[in-house]
């Protein structure tokens, strides 16, 4: 009897500090293209709730839905507890306070374990002093999707280290409209083309922000950027980009290089994942490649915790460990399941990746995977070059589509590149005063 009320006694102790299950966490998925991921995610998430008792709301959006979401919620202050693979609102809500740092969690899984630039990402300073407010779920490194039986039928081989020059030479040879295109440049208002035009503008030699202040983005009005934006358009005008590749959303390039419509796109590897899953026998005859002068990372799709009662942030930073705890499952089911769509942020799971391709593994790349973390790697969705660092502003710029919609002039409203060019630099330093100040 003593024993049955010792143990009741227990129980209430527990529910009363939120162990057993009285806490409630509202937890948002965005969601990626690979549906491996999207579903070993709200499969660990439940694990976590049922392990420990803890209830979960649990709320999934596709990416574009979510950038939206976020904002809103961050702006009204009705935010979730838990973001996972979150691309927008980590550094907006760290910059105004609202998150829980997760330096604590790192050191957790191992500092050393991490590949440095990923922790660049999530790295704000307030207040002269610097956290990381979020962990990138992976590094989704752009590659070149390259059709390699039309290379071969126009004699033209992968040279050990291409470059973006060798990119559009070789789109130009191997152009045959209307049957086929040399390059699926996306150019319509989405994702892709802000990427895919950032970083011909980067390996151009060009920069997006090099300081927050009232003129940070003059780097971006300047000859690297026309010089990009005149290739792309003459790319466009010369058919060697399709004509509808205005309208494309973020689907757009994946669909025509699984219908043989394109011999090149930089995507990531959501086509290969699903020509694979779809028995497209495109897959046979791709080859990923990494460009010497630019590879665009878009996976800072992060975890990240708001701010809220001590008992709740401890869940929140439970429920992220246990997420990345098990670096073999993460490997396996974020990244492999993924068909590399996904690669990761762990030193210790990226030697593994390096050895299965020397073993013939992942025979789609002509090179090692892990070799996307090289010095030429650049980050979209919060980081600004040169200045390497994660910025808001940038946040708001990716997330608004300004760059894409905007270049669209070109085509549409006879722009210059320098009237582009100067359009968004002017737009980008209003937004630069307008949240850091006139310092």
């Amino acid at each position: 009897m003593r024993k049955s009320v010792v143990l009741t006694l227990i129980a209430m102790l527990l529910l009363s500090t939120g162990i057993l299950g009285a806490q409630t966490l509202n937890v948002w998925i965005s969601t990626t293209f690979v549906n491996a991921q999207n579903n070993w995610l709200r499969a660990k998430v439940e694990q976590w709730s049922k392990e420990t008792g803890v209830k979960v709301n649990l709320s999934i959006f596709p990416k574009e839905i979510y950038a939206t979401k976020i904002v809103s919620a961050i702006e009204s202050g009705k935010v979730p507890n838990v973001v996972l693979q979150g691309a927008a609102g980590v550094v907006l809500a760290a910059e105004n306070g609202l998150l829980v740092p997760v330096d604590s969690i790192i050191d957790k899984l191992g500092r050393s374990d991490f590949y440095p630039a990923i922790l660049k990402y999530t790295k704000v300073t307030r207040n002269g002093v610097a956290h990381n407010y979020g962990i990138p779920m992976f590094v989704e490194a752009r590659t070149v999707e390259v059709r390699s039986d039309i290379l071969k039928k126009h004699g033209i081989k992968i040279p050990e280290h291409p470059t973006m020059q060798w990119l559009i030479n070789t789109a130009k040879e191997v152009n045959n409209p209307p049957k086929l295109y040399g390059w699926g440049f996306t150019l319509g208002k989405c994702y892709d083309a802000n990427d895919n035009i950032l970083a011909m503008i980067y390996a151009f030699g060009g920069g997006y922000i090099s300081n927050r202040g009232p003129h940070g983005a003059d780097i971006f009005n300047t000859a690297p950027t026309w010089k990009a934006l005149s290739t792309i358009k003459k790319l466009y005008d010369e058919h060697v980009i399709p004509p509808d590749s205005l309208s494309w959303t973020d689907f757009g390039n994946n669909l025509a290089f699984m219908q043989g419509r394109i011999a090149f796109t930089m995507n990531g590897l959501s086509i290969y994942y699903a020509m694979v899953k779809n028995h497209n026998p495109i897959a046979k005859v791709t080859k990923e490649i990494f460009l010497k002068d630019i590879v665009i990372d878009t996976g800072l799709k992060s975890a990240f915790a708001f701010k809220s009662t001590p008992e709740k942030e401890n869940l929140e930073k439970d429920l992220i460990y246990f997420i990345f705890k098990d670096k073999v499952a993460y490997r396996i089911n974020m990244c492999e399941k993924a068909q590399l769509y996904g690669l990761p942020i762990f030193k210790s799971q990226g030697k593994i990746i390096s050895q299965e391709w020397k073993e013939g593994k992942w025979s789609m790349f002509a090179v090692d995977p892990m070799s996307a973390l090289s010095p030429s790697l650049k980050a979209v969705w919060a980081m600004s070059y040169p200045l390497g660092e994660p910025t808001s502003v940038a946040e708001e710029v990716e997330g608004s589509l300004i760059i894409p919609t905007y270049v669209e002039k070109m085509f549409t409203s006879n722009w210059t590149p320098q009237k582009v060019a100067n359009t968004i630099a002017e737009k980008i330093n209003v937004m630069l005063t307008r949240t850091y100040g006139k310092k």
